[in-house]
């Protein structure tokens, strides 16, 4: 049978990184075996479900490439199924209403707590008297509608951790639908999954404790419970649970940096799983023939930024010239300019050094516009010297007789007057590069100088020289 999986994410909040891994490792598992990927957006949470936040999610599924088979459906859509389902439980006595108020249930939880015992639901509505049980109803006081958890042993088979085992007593009697008419989340969960034929569930180990319960509904139901695959959870860099502090968390804004969504999805794969060997550049087709459950690893992994930028900058060093200038006019930074060939120039000389997309704005402001001012650590150190001045103006006049205003030729120019100057040309090139980009790094100078042009080199050179004067 072809698997079926799905990604099934809260619209309460952006899709994050941990979500976004799930539902990565979910749709390789289905590519790879040719099966279907199922988009669910859990909005039972009325009062914090966003719908804007819901076209959010979506948006950043498509932008990685994640696409689906089927969906998006709406959990908010099927209420009354989830009624239908709690009821036929109530019917086979496998659940019971509840009319405890969350006030009387937390003040409850924290006597057992002073009295340093476990607190589980006590069972008070399920020893209601007769009377009781005739007479609430008639008040209209609310009531949810509990699970009862017999008493035996919970287990389940998982891919990654084999057999894992609870005692059903230590789980207690959970609500599957609350008083205002909403399903709970793993009473939603497991209706849906049996609805849409879930055959494998791939998602975090923070979700093992949710696993118990599914089971016991599933039970109930007497349904077959899909394949169950937890694997470990995504660290911050001080092996803390991952947060803003360790970086961007959401999709998004990885797409805001300047990050390529191939190189993301890349990047995301191996946190977690190997491919074998060391290789770790892989496009997705690739990933797709490689993905294999047994490749999933134990142990959690570390999210780096760095790795994740030193990654992005070898992705965009293999996009051609002209595919790199489309993803940056996609990603609305576009300088003012409209001339396609001299921004294809540009990103020639900058790709080598771009890691983002941001970085070419970030690097290129010197090709589009004068320094407004010289670097004060350059200058002090390439400005302050008393012969600067005259060597500026032998390299202007050197530049200015050049008829062939090309690399070869620039550089030839000024090597020639450093060894008639006897000095070494890194003292012509630095005072060159303050003087041109206002900065005392950045790409090959020479490049710089033939891609500026004659006139804007003299120009600049000449207004240094005033600075200088």
């Amino acid at each position: 049978m072809k698997p079926i999986t799905r990604i099934a994410p809260s619209p309460t909040g952006f899709l994050h990184v941990g979500t976004a891994h799930t539902a990565l490792y979910n749709w390789l598992f289905a590519r790879k075996h040719g099966g279907k990927f199922i988009l669910r957006i859990e909005d039972t949470d009325t009062k914090r479900s966003n719908s804007a936040m819901s076209d959010v999610i979506i948006e950043s599924l498509k932008w990685l490439g994640l696409e689906w088979d089927e969906g998006p459906y709406f959990q908010s859509d099927k209420f009354p199924i989830y009624k239908k389902y709690a009821y036929q439980l109530l019917e086979n006595k496998s659940a019971y209403y509840c009319y405890c108020t969350p006030e009387e249930i937390e003040a409850r939880r924290q006597k057992a707590i002073a009295q340093k015992h476990t607190w589980i639901y006590d069972r008070k509505c399920i020893n209601l008297s007769k009377g009781a049980i005739h007479e609430l109803p008639l008040q209209n006081k609310p009531r949810a509608i509990r699970f009862f958890v017999p008493e035996s042993k919970v287990s389940f088979e998982d891919k990654l951790h084999n057999k894992l085992e609870r005692d059903s007593q230590e789980i207690g009697d959970f609500v599957i639908l609350k008083s205002d008419g909403t399903p709970s989340y793993n009473f939603a969960c497991v209706v849906d999954d049996h609805e849409l034929g879930i055959t494998h569930v791939i998602r975090g180990e923070d979700h093992l404790v949710n696993t118990f319960k599914q089971i016991l509904l599933y039970k109930a139901f007497g349904w077959k419970p899909p394949e169950f695959v937890h694997h470990p959870m995504i660290l911050g860099t001080d092996r803390s649970k991952l947060s803003k502090r360790h970086g961007a968390v959401s999709i998004m804004d990885y797409k805001k940096q300047g990050f390529l969504p191939e190189a993301l999805v890349n990047f995301l794969a191996l946190l977690g799983w190997s491919p074998g060997g060391d290789r770790e550049i892989l496009s997705l087709s690739e990933l797709i023939e490689l993905f294999s459950l047994d490749r999933l690893r134990l142990t959690a992994s570390v999210f780096d930024i760095e790795k994740l930028e030193w990654l992005n900058g070898e992705y965009i060093n293999k996009l051609s010239d002209e595919e790199l200038l489309d993803r940056i006019y996609a990603a609305n930074r576009k300088p003012q300019t409209a001339n396609r060939e001299y921004m294809l120039k540009v990103v020639n000389i900058l790709k080598p050094r771009m890691q983002k997309l941001t970085d070419f704005m970030k690097f290129s402001s010197c090709f589009f516009e004068d320094p407004a001012e010289y670097d004060k650590e350059g200058a002090d150190k390439y400005f302050k010297p008393p012969e600067t001045i005259e060597r500026l103006s032998l390299v202007k006049d050197r530049f200015s007789k050049l008829e062939e205003f090309n690399v070869e030729k620039i550089e030839s120019a000024v090597r020639k007057l450093a060894d008639e100057l006897g000095i070494k040309a890194a003292l012509l090139i630095h005072p060159i590069r303050l003087a041109l980009t206002g900065k005392i790094g950045g790409p090959s100078l020479f490049h710089i100088v033939e891609t500026l042009g004659k006139e804007t080199v003299i120009r600049r050179l000449e207004k240094a020289l005033a600075f200088l004067k």
